[in-house]
């Protein structure tokens, strides 16, 4: 029986760790505030379409680099869904996909798509740095 309650109680352990982490780390959900935009940061700014493949491919390839990049670049998602990231990614004439990179004074420097490779994309987010510098 304590064999039992022990396995159990590893289980809830590994299983609320494992959430932990996925909601921390891995499923960390990106902001939509656009107007942090300007505020001393270089922001990248995604046009985010809800079930969009382009989108969706886009966004995992950013989660995969992100935790890296945070501290030099904030990320953010245009909401094409809702009329604010409509309206700035209309403004901004980007599509389903794309991302912009802005200054820290919030000057556009690029719009682009975002590589699938990992290593194709640290090489734009580093350029794009360097271009700020």
């Amino acid at each position: 029986m304590v064999k039992k309650i022990a396995a159990i109680a590893a289980s809830l352990v590994a299983v609320v760790g494992l959430g932990y982490l996925l909601a921390t780390v891995i499923g960390k959900p990106v902001s939509t505030d656009l107007s942090i935009i300007g505020k001393g940061k270089p922001v990248l700014v995604l046009a985010y379409q809800n079930h969009s493949p382009t989108s969706i491919e886009a966004l995992d390839s950013l989660n995969q680099v992100r935790n890296v990049y945070e501290s030099r670049y904030e990320f953010v998602v245009a909401d094409l869904g809702v009329p604010q990231g409509r309206a700035f990614a209309s403004r901004s004439r980007m599509v389903e996909g794309q991302a912009i990179f802005l200054n820290q004074d919030g000057e556009p420097l690029l719009v682009t798509g975002i590589p699938a490779d990992e290593q194709a994309l640290r090489r734009l987010l580093d350029s794009q740095l360097a271009a700020m510098e």
